[in-house]
Protein backbone atom coordinates (compact mmCIF):
# COMPACT_ATOMS: atom_id res chain seq x y z
CA UNK A 1 0.00 0.00 0.00
CA UNK A 2 0.87 3.30 -1.06
CA UNK A 3 1.30 6.00 2.26
CA UNK A 4 -2.06 7.52 1.29
CA UNK A 5 -4.10 4.76 0.79
CA UNK A 6 -2.65 2.88 4.20
CA UNK A 7 -3.60 6.68 5.88
CA UNK A 8 -7.41 6.23 4.23
CA UNK A 9 -7.46 3.14 6.57
CA UNK A 10 -6.82 4.25 9.95
CA UNK A 11 -9.54 4.81 13.15
CA UNK A 12 -9.30 8.74 12.65
CA UNK A 13 -9.94 8.70 9.12
CA UNK A 14 -12.89 6.61 9.40
CA UNK A 15 -14.04 8.88 12.23
CA UNK A 16 -13.90 11.75 10.25
CA UNK A 17 -15.60 9.90 6.82
CA UNK A 18 -18.50 8.74 9.33
CA UNK A 19 -18.94 12.26 10.73
CA UNK A 20 -18.63 13.78 7.00
CA UNK A 21 -21.28 11.54 5.85
CA UNK A 22 -23.53 12.25 8.49
CA UNK A 23 -23.37 15.93 8.41
CA UNK A 24 -23.83 15.48 4.40
CA UNK A 25 -26.90 13.79 5.13
CA UNK A 26 -27.97 16.08 7.92
CA UNK A 27 -27.00 19.18 5.34
CA UNK A 28 -29.77 17.79 2.81
CA UNK A 29 -32.31 17.42 5.72
CA UNK A 30 -31.24 21.09 6.15
CA UNK A 31 -32.01 22.47 3.06
CA UNK A 32 -35.19 20.55 2.31
CA UNK A 33 -36.33 21.96 5.21
CA UNK A 34 -35.02 25.13 4.34
CA UNK A 35 -36.91 25.05 1.16
CA UNK A 36 -40.16 23.65 2.44
CA UNK A 37 -40.60 26.88 4.92
CA UNK A 38 -39.75 29.17 2.19
CA UNK A 39 -42.36 27.57 0.11
CA UNK A 40 -44.50 26.74 2.95
CA UNK A 41 -44.20 31.32 3.05
CA UNK A 42 -42.82 30.88 6.97
CA UNK A 43 -39.75 32.32 6.08
CA UNK A 44 -40.78 35.71 8.89
CA UNK A 45 -42.65 32.94 10.91
CA UNK A 46 -40.86 34.46 13.32
CA UNK A 47 -40.26 38.11 13.15
CA UNK A 48 -37.62 38.74 15.58
CA UNK A 49 -33.99 36.38 15.45
CA UNK A 50 -33.05 34.42 16.85
CA UNK A 51 -35.68 33.67 19.08
CA UNK A 52 -39.27 33.70 18.36
CA UNK A 53 -41.46 36.37 19.57
CA UNK A 54 -38.59 36.99 22.49
CA UNK A 55 -39.12 33.67 22.77
CA UNK A 56 -36.41 30.16 22.42
CA UNK A 57 -40.02 28.35 21.34
CA UNK A 58 -42.69 29.28 19.16
CA UNK A 59 -45.57 30.77 22.22
CA UNK A 60 -48.53 28.61 22.19
CA UNK A 61 -50.26 28.80 25.77
CA UNK A 62 -52.95 32.15 25.26
CA UNK A 63 -50.67 34.16 27.00
CA UNK A 64 -47.82 34.05 25.84
CA UNK A 65 -49.73 34.31 22.37
CA UNK A 66 -51.45 37.23 23.32
CA UNK A 67 -47.86 38.91 24.72
CA UNK A 68 -46.17 38.10 21.84
CA UNK A 69 -49.43 39.86 19.17
CA UNK A 70 -48.19 43.10 21.41
CA UNK A 71 -44.94 42.83 20.45
CA UNK A 72 -45.30 42.29 17.40
CA UNK A 73 -48.73 43.61 15.88
CA UNK A 74 -47.36 43.83 12.34
CA UNK A 75 -47.08 40.10 12.49
CA UNK A 76 -49.09 38.14 14.69
CA UNK A 77 -48.28 34.23 16.02
CA UNK A 78 -49.17 31.54 13.27
CA UNK A 79 -48.08 28.86 14.67
CA UNK A 80 -47.64 26.31 12.03
CA UNK A 81 -45.57 29.03 10.18
CA UNK A 82 -43.59 29.65 13.40
CA UNK A 83 -42.33 26.39 14.30
CA UNK A 84 -41.34 25.77 10.54
CA UNK A 85 -38.84 28.87 10.89
CA UNK A 86 -37.60 27.42 14.52
CA UNK A 87 -37.31 24.27 13.81
CA UNK A 88 -35.15 25.09 10.98
CA UNK A 89 -33.24 27.34 12.71
CA UNK A 90 -32.51 25.11 15.37
CA UNK A 91 -31.33 21.77 12.73
CA UNK A 92 -29.52 24.66 10.98
CA UNK A 93 -27.45 25.62 14.43
CA UNK A 94 -26.90 22.15 14.68
CA UNK A 95 -25.64 20.97 11.60
CA UNK A 96 -23.21 24.39 12.56
CA UNK A 97 -22.00 22.46 15.47
CA UNK A 98 -21.68 19.53 13.29
CA UNK A 99 -19.24 21.55 10.69
CA UNK A 100 -17.44 22.84 14.04
CA UNK A 101 -16.73 19.39 15.08
CA UNK A 102 -15.49 18.04 11.66
CA UNK A 103 -13.15 20.83 11.69
CA UNK A 104 -12.23 20.36 15.22
CA UNK A 105 -11.77 16.82 14.19
CA UNK A 106 -9.57 17.59 10.63
CA UNK A 107 -7.53 20.13 12.76
CA UNK A 108 -6.72 17.38 15.94
CA UNK A 109 -6.06 14.46 13.83
CA UNK A 110 -5.36 15.69 10.23
CA UNK A 111 -3.50 18.66 10.49
CA UNK A 112 -0.72 17.26 7.85
CA UNK A 113 -3.39 16.78 5.10
CA UNK A 114 -3.37 20.30 3.89
CA UNK A 115 -6.11 20.13 1.26
CA UNK A 116 -8.63 18.86 4.03
CA UNK A 117 -7.51 21.38 6.40
CA UNK A 118 -8.52 24.07 3.78
CA UNK A 119 -11.92 22.23 2.98
CA UNK A 120 -13.16 21.95 6.08
CA UNK A 121 -12.10 25.50 6.91
CA UNK A 122 -14.15 27.26 3.99
CA UNK A 123 -17.01 25.16 5.03
CA UNK A 124 -16.64 26.68 8.61
CA UNK A 125 -16.82 29.85 7.06
CA UNK A 126 -19.27 29.19 4.95
CA UNK A 127 -21.73 28.04 7.66
CA UNK A 128 -21.23 31.25 9.52
CA UNK A 129 -21.98 32.92 6.75
CA UNK A 130 -24.96 31.11 6.06
CA UNK A 131 -25.80 32.11 9.81
CA UNK A 132 -25.77 35.54 8.93
CA UNK A 133 -27.19 35.36 6.42
CA UNK A 134 -30.42 33.79 8.02
CA UNK A 135 -30.30 36.53 10.61
CA UNK A 136 -30.78 39.25 7.81
CA UNK A 137 -33.52 37.16 5.88
CA UNK A 138 -35.43 37.53 9.19
CA UNK A 139 -33.99 41.20 9.95
CA UNK A 140 -34.35 42.34 6.53
CA UNK A 141 -37.82 41.68 6.10
CA UNK A 142 -37.03 39.06 3.24
CA UNK A 143 -35.16 41.39 1.42
CA UNK A 144 -34.67 39.54 -1.95
CA UNK A 145 -30.66 39.81 -2.99
CA UNK A 146 -30.45 38.31 0.79
CA UNK A 147 -33.20 35.76 0.85
CA UNK A 148 -31.12 34.50 -2.55
CA UNK A 149 -27.58 34.35 -0.86
CA UNK A 150 -29.41 32.09 2.01
CA UNK A 151 -30.67 30.10 -0.56
CA UNK A 152 -27.19 29.83 -2.80
CA UNK A 153 -25.09 28.95 0.44
CA UNK A 154 -27.90 26.05 1.43
CA UNK A 155 -26.97 24.23 -1.86
CA UNK A 156 -22.97 25.80 -1.20
CA UNK A 157 -23.04 23.94 1.76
Amino acid sequence: MMKNEAYLDTPAFNLLRRLAVFTLLFSLCVVILGASTRLKDAGLGCPDWPGCYGQLLVPHHEEAVNQANELYPHRPVEKVKAWYEMVHRYLASTLGLLIFALAAVTLKQHREQRSLVLLTLSLVAVVIFQGMLGMWTVTMKLFPTVVMGHLMGGFLT
